[in-house]
Parts: C-alpha cells; sequence; structure tokens
C-alpha cells in the first residue's frame, strides 16, 4: 500500500471547469443556495464564455474527485476577485475543504492582487437552524480574515435588492481600503455579473451613498 504524506490527503487544486460541466453541475447549484441568489443556467453560460467569469471546481489531488466549486469573477482593472459562489460538494464537507478552497482562490493566478470580495447572507432575526448556519458561515470567512465592510449592501436580483453583508478578504497588507476601489469593484461586478437584472442601477443608487473607506484590522 502507498502511503500519502498527511499533508496531502486533503490537499486540492483549482481547474476551469468546462461548459459542459457547468451544465452538469447546475442542478447542485441549485440545491446548494436560495432561489433569491441564483443565476439561470443560460446567463451563467453567457459569463463564463466571457472569460473573466470563471467556472471553477476544486479537485482532490489523490483521488480527482471534485470536492467543491465556486464562480469568480476577475476585476482586471483593480486585480481583485469577487467571489460569487462557493460551496463544497455534501460528501467533502467538515473535512476542512472550505478554508482549503477558499484560501486557493483568493490567489487565483494572480500575484500581488489587492483582495477578495464576497457576499454573506444576513442572519436572520429569529433564533433557530438558519440563523445557526447563517452565523457559522460568517464565523468562517472571519476566521479566513475576512472583514465585513460597513455597506448597506444589496445583492442586485429580478425581485429587487436583497439585503447582504458585504465582507473583503486582503491578500496583501494593506490597512485603508478606499471607498473609490470599494466602489470601483462594486460598479464593475454589477455590470458585468448582474447584466441580467434590468433595475441594478436604482438598487446601486439606493446603497452608493454608504460606501466610505474601510479600515482593515
Amino acid at each position: 500500500m502507498v502511503k500519502f504524506p498527511t499533508s496531502e490527503l486533503n490537499d486540492i487544486e483549482i481547474v476551469e471547469g468546462s461548459l459542459e460541466e457547468l451544465k452538469a453541475f447546475y442542478p447542485r447549484f441549485q440545491a446548494d443556495f436560495a432561489a433569491d441568489e441564483l443565476k439561470d443556467y443560460e446567463h451563467l453560460e453567457i459569463l463564463v464564455g466571457k472569460k473573466r467569469y470563471k467556472f471553477l471546481l476544486a479537485k482532490h489531488k489523490l483521488s480527482n474527485e471534485i470536492v467543491g466549486y465556486a464562480f469568480i469573477y476577475e476585476i482586471a482593472q483593480l486585480k481583485a476577485l469577487w467571489l460569487d459562489y462557493m460551496a463544497i460538494v455534501p460528501e467533502f464537507r467538515n473535512g476542512g475543504y472550505g478554508s482549503i478552497f477558499f484560501n486557493k482562490i483568493a490567489e487565483f493566478k494572480q500575484e500581488g492582487i489587492l483582495g477578495l470580495f464576497l457576499e454573506v447572507e444576513i442572519p436572520e432575526e429569529t433564533e433557530g437552524p438558519t440563523r445557526a448556519e447563517q452565523q457559522r458561515r460568517i464565523s468562517f470567512y472571519e476566521r479566513l480574515g475576512a472583514e465585513k465592510l460597513a455597506i448597506n449592501y444589496e445583492l442586485p436580483t429580478k425581485n429587487g435588492g436583497f439585503p447582504m453583508n458585504l465582507f473583503f478578504r486582503p491578500t496583501t497588507t494593506i490597512q485603508v481600503l478606499p471607498k473609490g476601489k470599494i466602489k470601483e469593484a462594486i460598479l464593475s461586478a454589477f455590470e458585468y455579473i448582474h447584466s441580467d437584472v434590468s433595475n441594478r442601477e436604482d438598487i446601486l443608487d439606493k446603497f452608493l451613498p454608504s460606501i466610505g473607506d474601510e479600515y482593515l484590522k
């Protein structure tokens, strides 16, 4: 029996998924995210075809099994990334893959990038399993260095703005994230990712004045 180093037992590599793999994974995607947060398959296919929006697969280095997937947008002018979705396949959850995957995404194909923006659900006010899961998710990202930005952010959907937390995970030692860069990142994401939402500018105008310089820990 071949023995592998302990460090390799749960190591993964990131590869870009094909449109065929995207189609196969779409039912999984529908099961993993709330209906208000989902993008239609046709729109995802268009986005992935534009190259700056990528469908990523996390593959186990030893078994070559897919342990997770993500969708990211490369904000080239800022040298920053926007994490649109990320999930671990059910049978691989609670095995540390989420942390490994997130950290690898934060440094995907770029050196010296500003950081990674990501949207995270606001916990429900009522105590219960859903709120507990939402709080665990926030703790997960905070443990990995992401910080909540003081913005009244809303995710643009076809049913209107959906209030979310906007987090930022720096990949450099910056202490201040200027409001100009935050606005540029959000504007770029709205125009590129959410081109299917006709009232996205109205949603944007609601929270744009709340954006200011962010002092990072």
